[in-house]
């Protein structure tokens, strides 16, 4: 019988850790991650990072949609690459409602090859 329920508790275990929530995958390929600006390129502006950033990401995930206005993006330029954070918003008058809503980094190198695209937390996802 104690075997039997040892057995039983790793399989609930196991079960469990299994439906804890999603498993983070990087976006890949050349439409989401691109990796093709030569070596002597300019290094980017903030601007042309943020643009360059913008185009990998899914296709109207800054909407317009019913549920997305647009996204607040948060540049920033550390260790010789861009980090671009793009957080969803619902224009509810003149605030940004973000709650529920997804949110994504790119990571580009200062001339704009991508080193990562990650997306964040699905909607609707298990905390």
């Amino acid at each position: 019988m104690t075997r039997a329920l040892c057995v039983a508790a790793l399989a609930c275990l196991v079960a469990r850790s299994a439906l804890a929530g999603p498993v983070e995958v990087y976006r890949e390929g050349p439409r989401f991650c691109p990796r093709d600006r030569p070596a002597g390129s300019a290094v980017l502006t903030q601007e042309q990072a943020i643009e360059r950033a913008r185009t990998m990401l899914p296709e109207d995930f800054c909407g317009p949609t019913w549920f997305v206005s647009g996204c607040d993006v948060i540049p920033e330029y550390a260790l010789g690459s861009w980090r671009i954070y793009f957080h969803q918003y619902k224009a509810v008058g003149t605030a940004h409602e973000t709650g529920g809503r997804a949110h994504t980094y790119v990571v580009l190198d200062a001339i704009g090859n991508c080193q990562a695209n990650i997306p964040g937390t699905e909607v609707g996802a298990p905390r």
